[in-house]
């Protein structure tokens, strides 16, 4: 297995262990432009994080040590660099490069007891509320209509007025499910915060990284994103690729079921 995927697939299965501070350093971690050079005593400085915490975060995720983890996803990231500096010179090449990489990053990452979790909230829900806005709208109403033809009460919601109204109509027994690549939407954002107490079940399918929708989701699908070139028109195809590995683990369960 490539060392990109050992770490990523370590961050997703045990991310959600950590605490705010803790998640805040793994994520300056992996985000510092000059990884050989950085000591624990900048994040301590940056975050105002003490270094036992950072240690400590470092040990949830299965890392020996400091130096491990840096020296991991140092080495990840000159794969990467590699496989780029090998098809510079070919931009289909680069593309096909890219998303295998998305792929393959976000496949690794898939933790199969979450994906139980995800369908287990949506086959015992009465209610399904799918949201996504944006370019992640799409990924919403696909899913939406895999549910509806499973015969799963499913509506989408990627408008901002039938959004701010979710909160009034979700009950215990519902579940609101949310596709954001980046997890920073402040429609959706207001949306979880102010459903949280009506006792739905929120899950997130979002980006890789620390960001309110997953802080405020109950069950979290995080994919893997390169870095894009372009701020705008960012692909959401493995949005769409974690929409289809809960509902295909959805059919599978219920075949199973069917067939005992």
């Amino acid at each position: 297995m490539l060392i990109l995927a050992v770490v990523y697939e370590n961050i997703q299965k045990y991310y959600k262990d950590l605490t705010y501070s803790e998640q805040l350093a793994i994520d300056f971690i992996l985000d510092y432009p000059d990884l050989k050079e950085l000591k624990l005593k900048v994040i301590e400085k940056e975050l105002f994080i003490s270094a036992p915490t950072v240690i400590r975060a470092i040990k949830k995720l299965q890392f020996p040590s400091f130096t491990a983890f840096k020296y991991a996803v140092i080495n990840s990231k000159e794969e990467t660099v590699e496989k780029s500096n090998a098809t510079t010179q070919n931009t289909f090449s680069n593309i096909m490069d890219t998303i295998r990489n998305d792929f393959l990053m976000t496949l690794n990452m898939v933790e199969e007891a979450s994906v139980n979790k995800i369908v287990d909230a949506i086959v015992n829900s009465r209610r399904v509320f799918c949201v996504g806005i944006g370019s992640s709208a799409s990924v919403a109403n696909s899913f939406t209509q895999k549910l509806k033809n499973y015969g799963i009460w499913a509506n989408d919601y990627s408008d901002s007025f039938p959004i701010r109204d979710i909160p009034e109509l979700a009950k215990p027994r519902d579940c609101i499910i949310v596709f954001s690549l980046s997890g920073a939407e402040e429609p959706i954002i207001k949306l979880l915060a102010q459903s949280k107490v009506s006792g739905a079940t929120i899950i997130s399918v979002t980006g890789f990284g620390v960001n309110p929708v997953s802080e405020l989701s109950d069950i979290t699908f995080m994919t893997h994103q390169s870095v894009p070139k372009r701020n705008r028109l960012r692909s959401r195809l493995m949005l769409f690729v974690a929409s289809e590995i809960i509902f295909e683990t959805l059919i599978a369960r219920n075949e199973l079921q069917k067939g005992q």
